[in-house]
């Protein structure tokens, strides 16, 4: 009987804890996204507004180096939510008790995509990335 518990209970917290981390790291990798379409944006509307200035004779440098500092400062966003989404990765593995070495996990059991192409543990049913179902 107490073994039957013990093994509910490790069930449950694994549960927990998975639906936890996957929360977790949906917020971070939509962070992601939206950091990366708005860089994307402002990528565009600097070349853009480069372009007009140098097609109207204007000094098109003037404004260029704000616009990188805010692009970089994203970049250093996304790197900080990637960090963190691995910091969780890293915390279910002490608390679940999987000691296995990130490296021999992952390419032991890395699912890709059909559809977008992302690397995913093989034990998901559907793509962190975009959704899709993963057979």
């Amino acid at each position: 009987m107490a073994g039957l518990k013990e093994s509910l209970t490790k069930g449950i917290t694994t549960i927990n804890m998975k639906t936890s981390n996957f929360m977790e790291e949906s917020k971070y990798k939509t962070h992601i996204t939206s950091l990366e379409n708005e860089i994307n944006m402002l990528e565009q509307n600097l070349g853009k507004s480069i372009y007009e200035k140098w097609k109207g004779g204007v000094d098109y440098k003037e404004g260029i180096e704000e616009v990188l500092n805010t692009i970089q400062s994203k970049y250093d966003l996304i790197e900080e939510q990637r960090r963190n989404i691995e910091k969780l990765h890293e915390e279910e593995k002490q608390i679940l008790g999987n000691q296995q070495s990130s490296n021999t996990t992952a390419n032991a059991a890395t699912v890709f995509c059909s559809k977008c192409g992302a690397p995913n543990d093989a034990n998901y049913k559907f793509c962190c990335k975009c959704g899709n179902p993963l057979n």
